[in-house]
């Protein structure tokens, strides 16, 4: 004769722990015979939990609905809880402290100096070569760099529309790089600062003017 099963669960009575009442089937404990309404042990019924075979954190964010949320991004701000100061808050993405997961507002400091074109550094003709005149600006740059250590910022370069544009992007490129050589020299880490050459595609000026021309041969910072 087979085993008996009283509640018809699959569970012979013989190993059914609960005899009278049948297993759930929910791949959590099925071999016991008992039903489980709370598999995780969260003290969320399995009805309303999410995440019935993992227990919900209790950080006070989404408690409800049995999911912990450790390691994985609260506020969906792009940084993970377990690297988030300000779990329950998104991120700022403004470029300043973006790694920490709070929200923050950028230090006037920073947003004088990388705000736009740098006013004051110039190159020689049709050169790479930044002139001794243009250290004052960027050493200003130095300093807040240096005060706003974790800042990183894209270097931009960006010339007038004379030319071939495949040389002006070219030169454009040299200029930045000359200008991240400088900072490094001077003691900024190479790798909070990026490079571009944007040649004359992007101008904040008529190029038809000396003015204009003038305005858009210019080293712009960005912050990353």
């Amino acid at each position: 004769c087979p085993d008996a099963d009283a509640d018809s669960d699959g569970v012979d009575d013989s190993r059914d722990k609960c005899p009278d009442t049948a297993e759930d089937k929910d791949g959590f404990q099925d071999d016991d015979g008992c039903p489980d309404k709370d598999n995780d042990g969260d003290k969320i019924s399995d009805s309303a939990d999410k995440c019935p075979n993992k227990a919900e954190d209790m950080d006070g964010w989404m408690d409800t609905d049995g999911c912990p949320e450790k390691d994985a991004d609260a506020d969906l701000d792009g940084v993970a809880d377990s690297a988030d100061k300000c779990p329950n808050k998104a991120e700022t993405k403004n470029g300043y402290k973006d790694a920490d997961g709070c929200p923050d507002k950028i230090p006037s400091k920073i947003t004088r100096t990388f705000k736009g074109a740098l006013r004051g550094i110039q190159f020689e003709n049709n050169s790479a070569n930044i002139k001794s005149k243009s250290y004052k600006t960027l050493d200003k740059a130095v300093a807040v760099l240096k005060e706003f250590s974790s800042v990183k910022v894209l270097v931009a370069g960006h010339t007038d529309n004379r030319g071939a544009r495949d040389y002006n992007v070219e030169l454009s490129r040299s200029r930045a790089e000359s200008v991240k050589q400088y900072l490094v020299e001077q003691g900024i880490d190479g790798s909070r600062l990026e490079i571009a050459g944007h040649g004359p595609d992007q101008p904040i000026a008529n190029n038809r003017s000396s003015s204009g021309r003038a305005k858009n041969r210019r080293i712009e910072f960005k912050l990353q």
